[in-house]
Parts: structure tokens; C-alpha cells; sequence
């Protein structure tokens, strides 16, 4: 799992995008996905993978990418958790390579 070094105004931004996240989609699980930051650690765009336990992945993509108020491009992959937990067991996933790369940054009850 890697951990990107951010400033402290990209950490409360970033800190900030997954509270408002939890807060549309009440979530299972948060990653980091990818991002693009400036040599001074300013965050430039990321990309957050959200897994929750809501059927209709479509419409949580929709409802974060309208929802989430953030200054920097911000984008969203949706899983539903049954279709995570399937995925992350075929190491020849996406959802694997999430599960086991990217950088967790929620998980409900924790």
C-alpha cells in the first residue's frame, strides 16, 4: 500500500472529499485510487474507488460526482460490496489490485 505525502491544505482537502463521501453513501470502504500532485504536495486530482452496500452503483457515481463539492477534479468508482468481495478474490481485477494497492482511506466502523 503506498501513502502519498500531501501538505497539510491537501490533507484537509482530501480529508475533507471522503467526509463529504460518507456522508452521501454512508460507505463500506474508501481507497485512494490515484492522484496527481504538485512537487510541493499540493493535490492536483484524485480518484477514489467507494464501496457501499447500495445496489445501484450508477446512481452513487452520480449522486458523488454531483454531491461532492471539491476544488480539484475528483473522481469515483463505484462497487456494490457483494461485487467487491467477489472481485478482490480474482487477482486478475481492478478490484484486486485496489484492494491490495491503493491507499485505504475508510472503512465503516473503524
Amino acid at each position: 500500500m503506498r501513502v502519498i505525502a500531501l501538505n497539510d491544505k491537501s490533507k484537509g482537502l482530501l480529508d475533507s472529499i471522503v467526509a463529504e463521501t460518507v456522508g452521501i453513501c454512508d460507505p463500506c470502504l474508501i481507497y485512494l485510487v490515484s492522484s496527481k500532485t504538485g512537487t510541493d504536495g499540493t493535490l492536483k486530482s484524485l480518484k477514489l474507488c467507494v464501496v457501499t452496500d447500495t445496489a445501484d452503483n450508477s446512481a452513487v457515481e452520480r449522486a458523488l460526482l454531483l454531491g461532492v463539492n471539491s476544488d480539484i477534479p475528483c473522481d469515483f468508482i463505484v462497487y456494490g460490496k457483494t461485487e467487491w468481495d467477489e472481485l478482490t478474490d480474482d487477482d486478475c481485477t481492478f478490484a484486486y489490485r485496489v484492494d491490495n494497492g491503493g491507499e485505504k482511506l475508510y472503512v465503516k466502523g473503524q
